[in-house]
């Protein structure tokens, strides 16, 4: 064999490996990975949102509704970026969305809350907190990935403390 003949050779092995390398594993996680992402991003949410109720200001209640608004946006991503196996579908899918559905909620709901007028919005006594139609659907999908197996619950109204 020829020196240019096994350079040939041994570059075209080189390419070999360099694509078993860099396809090997793409594509959708396993059951278990997206399960596990799942939990973490549900545990991530629930925890921003418990935060809002903390507030001991308006200011602070504004700044914490932000700070769900993006945490909630990028649970949402990581979600996104990680896939979801098919047998999850279309619930993870809907998850995303509602969760992108509901950082948009919270953030527009705390930004139209700080002009004149709307106060009320997050003041008036006679409301009984915030709701959300994006937390109800993103419950919805939670609640459906739960019954294709992934130990996961829905995230429980907060009451202010």
């Amino acid at each position: 064999m020829t020196a240019r003949r096994l350079v040939l050779v041994l570059l075209g092995v080189l390419v070999l490996v360099a694509a078993a390398g860099c396809g090997g594993g793409g594509g959708q996680p396993s059951a278990e990975a997206y399960s596990k992402a799942v939990i973490l991003n549900r545990n991530r949410v629930d925890f921003a949102l418990a935060r809002i109720t903390q507030a001991q200001s308006l200011d602070e209640l504004y700044a914490r509704m932000e700070e769900a608004s993006t945490l909630i946006d990028k649970a949402a991503g990581d979600l996104d970026d990680e896939g979801a196996p098919d047998q999850f579908q279309p619930e993870a899918s809907n998850l995303v969305k509602q969760l992108r559905q509901l950082s948009l909620d919270i953030s527009s709901t705390a930004e139209q809350a700080q002009q004149p007028g709307f106060e009320g919005l997050i003041t008036d006594p006679h409301l009984q907190g915030l709701s959300f139609d994006s937390w109800t659907k993103m419950n919805k999908a939670l609640a459906g990935l739960a019954g294709k197996g992934i130990n996961v619950t829905v995230i429980q109204p907060k009451a202010a403390s």
